[in-house]
């Protein structure tokens, strides 16, 4: 599927201490069949080699650009690559995935067929070992949204599955998982928040972003590969995290009203701060706590006056698994001591 006159595309990885994988994805994007790509590697302040590792790309291939910057996080590296983007079109790429070797090419002629201004398409869950894990391909009704719609229907279908039926389009909301037109970033200044200021910093982006896009296609193909790699699965938990994941629920609900964003919209957000306590609840269980001190912290989030009325105002919540389903249910009903031993089982499983 060979492109004609191929458009100048821009690639972005942020990089920070990951000598260990950025050799990998930055092969994965060199071999990409589309060849008139821009990449940029943002070293954001490593202390390790990958900087080193950049540069001696950068030498190999002239495609590739180095930015060394002071440390700022994932959100403020990629804003430095936007800065630098020459491209029609934009892909975001961590430094510790990769991607299939025709990513580009595909993207990019889905959105000149559909003429979108932003492409959403699959990925492959692969774990430590490098075996897959799972696949996500979305599979939504369209393949083509517009307008009011994409704000109605195809943004709620992004944040998380439907509450009542439990249907996923298993469409992903991160910035991997999406390619944009340097257009519409020009036209509306758009750039990704902190990290450090918000836990979801790419649905809050996101869904700053989402109320400027005309048209958005989906591309139902499975084409990243998002790797749960050995450092991912923290021995160490931090108290402050659930904190943190209930300031972002209330401010992105606010960013929401301040949008002008459907009650439809909002309401998908209660279902992602119950999939993040749910996530934060699993690190617990995983962590080096004592056991006292684990059950002791279960009880307190768990219990939580914001997590609680959102699951009685949700009156159906269903999930894509019975065991899930189980674990929503206990947690609604406050039998912490189930869910505890629930969540501690389906942690020593994985």
């Amino acid at each position: 599927m060979k492109m004609k006159n191929e458009q100048l595309i821009s690639v972005i990885l942020p990089i920070y201490n990951v000598e260990k994988y950025v050799e990998r994805c930055i092969c994965s994007i060199v071999a990409q069949t589309y060849r008139n790509m821009e990449i940029i590697l943002v070293d954001d302040g490593s202390t390790d080699l990958s900087g080193d590792i950049c540069d001696n790309w950068a030498a190999k291939d002239r495609r590739i650009k180095v930015i060394h910057k002071k440390n700022a996080g994932l959100g403020m590296a990629r804003n430095t690559g936007i800065d630098n983007v020459s491209g029609k079109y934009v892909f975001f790429v961590d430094s510790d995935d990769y991607v299939s070797q025709d990513m580009v090419e595909k993207v990019v002629d889905f959105a000149e067929k559909t003429d979108a201004d932003v492409v959403c398409y699959g990925s492959c869950a692969v774990n430590a070992h490098g075996k897959f894990r799972s696949v996500s391909v979305p599979r939504t009704k369209k393949e083509l949204y517009n307008g009011e719609e994409i704000r109605e229907d195809f943004l709620a279908d992004l944040i998380a599955p439907d509450p009542v039926s439990g249907e996923t389009t298993n469409l992903i909301m991160s910035a991997w998982a999406t390619m944009v037109s340097r257009k519409l970033i020009e036209e509306t200044g758009w750039r990704f928040v902190s990290e450090r200021e918000y836990i979801s910093e790419d649905i809050y982006s996101l869904l700053i972003l989402y109320k400027h896009v005309c048209r958005t296609a989906i591309l139902p193909e499975a084409l990243y590969f998002y790797c749960e790699n050995s450092g991912s699965l923290t021995q160490t938990f931090n108290r402050e995290r659930y904190g943190r994941i209930t300031r972002f629920f209330y401010d992105a609900r606010s960013l929401c009203e301040e949008l002008g964003y459907s009650e439809k919209v909002k309401k998908r957000l209660d279902h992602n701060l119950i999939s993040n306590t749910i996530g934060t609840l699993k690190i617990l269980c995983r962590s080096d706590l004592k056991s006292f001190d684990k059950r002791k912290e279960f009880r307190r989030i768990a219990g939580d006056t914001d997590l609680q009325n959102v699951l009685s105002r949700n009156r159906y919540f269903n999930a894509d698994s019975a065991e899930r389903r189980i674990l929503i249910r206990l947690l609604k009903i406050k039998a912490f001591a189930l869910c505890y031993l629930l969540v501690l089982l389906q942690t020593k499983r994985q």
